[in-house]
């Protein structure tokens, strides 16, 4: 529900805020003093396109902004959608500002947001029907919701049923898309697959091999280096047959001779001679070792080469698949499933053909039920529409809902379905006797249009969801009858809905339960526009003045007292 409206700088309104109740809202106002204004700006508000001519001659910018008190899922889900947490009193704010130079910002609840996310959001809050290009009743699209709409639980309950199979055909679908692919091209990758895996495991690789074949390489390409170096440490450690000068154990050995003859005068003279006998033992170990590996190190060419083309095998192979031995081994285990997923291809493809051939079936006899349901709805709301045109002065209208049940298979023996199944909706209207039925949109005037919208919201009052709907001058070109018609079927939507409407026919202004007088003023240098709110009187004295231009005439106010009371007691 719209609470209230906020406008400045728009065409005669400098600044204004508008108080909008439940149930029904009525503007009224003399000729050209803005009621229509406050509609376009409503619709600036909800994202519709607008012109910068919008704004107020003389400003850089033009704003408005709407607050709306909001219980409904559908909302909620799309707020969650966009990252938007509904706040716990339920208000919702939308705002936008238009400049001079074209630019827009929209900010939702605070928040900025494009201009495309508030006229989604925007659909979902309010339905505009009057005048303009934005009547909703003129788009062919929504004729099968509404139709829908009217078909009840009935055709909720098909459509879930068909929304839960079409979505999983479509994954049926697409993951043939990933199985059957051009057969030259599967068999390519079949054979660069089994290559990839052959030439991996054909190297016999094991982890940490490259390292030690590293290490191997160093010590063979410099065994005489290492043979000369470990020699020549062992030497200095004992000594050799051709040695000149003193061994470092000969030496140890003086030292240990040394301190033997003082060790039993103190402690601490003995501790030092441990300690050198324990290095004498740790130096005859290390000797002994440095003997072992001089003995050890041989050089092979062979070998060498060997180890050097066994290197350069691994190199290749972490150049092509991966920096480390792990990741090589990795590469070949997912290569594998790769390949086993193509071989097993044929059979997944056939496997699925025949999923999808079943649900392809299924879903078309659901789109049958569906368009029979369908069709026996459109004869209904028909036969209902065009009872409820007679008293808007539209006796003569005929009023049908094609139905076209699109059958036809693709290229894959598919059907072409869509959200709504296979059905196309539109409404055909002949507005005089001897015409034959054409698409409403093309023929029906802005009167027209929203009065056909009048009929038929009147009759799906329970089953529409969207809380705000908006009438600019539906009474414009009836009869007094007509509007007494249009201002009970308004009034029998307000229980239901908030309606805003804006009127020139006191039948209409006496149903509301808000009354909103839009005011034009000219001070001299410039033209406002302002509203006010009328109290019970005011509301008399208005209905007296769209009555016969008189508000002050005694014999019309009591006239309009008795439309008020009337209204009030059906």
């Amino acid at each position: 529900m719209l609470m209230q409206l906020r406008i400045r700088n728009i065409a005669l309104i400098d600044e204004l805020t508008v108080d909008f109740t439940d149930g029904m809202n009525c503007l009224t106002g003399e000729t050209g003093a803005g009621k229509s204004i406050l509609i376009d700006s409503i619709q600036c508000m909800l994202g519709f396109r607008t012109s910068k001519e919008l704004i107020r001659t003389g400003c850089e910018s033009a704003y408005t902004e709407g607050v709306f008190f909001i219980d409904d899922p559908e909302v909620s889900s799309f707020l969650s959608e966009i990252g938007m947490e509904e706040e716990e009193d339920h208000t919702l704010i939308l705002q936008r500002e238009l400049s001079a130079s074209g630019r827009n910002v929209c900010r939702i609840n605070g928040r900025l947001a494009a201009v495309s996310t508030l006229r989604q959001l925007g659909t979902l809050l309010i339905d505009i029907h009057g005048q303009n290009e934005n009547q909703s009743l003129a788009k062919a699209e929504t004729h099968v919701k509404l139709l829908d709409a009217y078909g009840g639980t009935e055709i909720e309950a098909l459509k879930h049923t068909y929304h839960i199979d079409l979505r999983e055909f479509k994954e049926r679908y697409r993951s043939l898309e990933k199985y059957s692919g051009d057969p030259k091209e599967r068999e390519r990758l079949a054979d660069l697959y089994t290559y990839q895996i052959e030439e991996i495991e054909g190297a016999g690789l094991s982890v940490g091999e490259d390292e030690a074949l590293n290490e191997k390489r160093a010590v063979l390409a410099n065994s005489e280096k290492i043979t000369e170096a470990l020699e020549a440490s062992r030497m200095i450690l004992n000594g050799g047959e051709y040695g000149s000068d003193p061994s470092v154990s000969d030496q140890l050995g003086a030292v240990r001779s040394y301190l033997s003859t003082i060790a039993g005068y103190a402690g601490e003279y003995q501790e030092l001679l441990s300690r050198i006998d324990e290095v004498s033992y740790l130096l005859e170990d290390i000797a002994a070792d440095l003997r072992t590996c001089a003995d050890g190190v041989t050089f092979d060419k062979n070998e060498l080469e060997e180890t050097q083309e066994r290197i350069h095998t691994i190199d290749k192979l972490k150049r092509k698949y991966g920096s480390t031995i792990e990741e090589i081994l990795q590469y070949a285990t997912d290569t594998q499933k790769l390949l086993d997923e193509l071989l097993a291809g044929e059979e997944t493809v056939n496997k699925i053909l025949k999923q999808l051939a079943e649900r392809n079936e299924a879903l078309h006899a659901l789109c049958e039920d569906l368009n029979f349901t369908r069709v026996k709805a459109a004869k209904r709301l028909s036969e209902q529409v065009m009872a409820e045109l007679e008293s808007l002065e539209m006796n003569q209208a005929k009023f049908s809902a094609e139905i076209l049940f699109h059958d036809e298979k693709d290229k894959n023996g598919y059907y072409n379905y869509t959200k709504e199944g296979l059905d196309t909706v539109e409404f055909l209207i002949s507005a005089n006797p001897g015409e034959p039925l054409k698409p409403l949109a093309k023929i029906a005037s802005g009167g027209e249009l929203s009065r056909i919208m009048l009929a038929i919201k009147t009759i799906l009052a329970d089953a529409d969801r969207i809380s705000t709907l908006i009438f600019d001058e539906i009474d414009t070109g009836i009869s007094g009858k007509a509007a007494k018609s249009v201002a009970q079927k308004l009034k029998s939507i307000s229980k239901n809905h908030q309606v805003i409407c804006v009127t020139h026919h006191a039948q209409i202004a006496a149903a509301a339960d808000h009354n909103i007088y839009i005011r034009k003023s000219f001070d001299g240098t410039s033209t406002h526009t302002t509203v006010e709110a009328l109290d019970e009187e005011a509301k008399i004295r208005e209905i007296s003045r769209l009555l016969d231009g008189d508000a002050e005439s005694e014999i019309t106010a009591v006239h309009a007292r008795e439309l008020v009371a009337k209204f009030r007691t059906n």
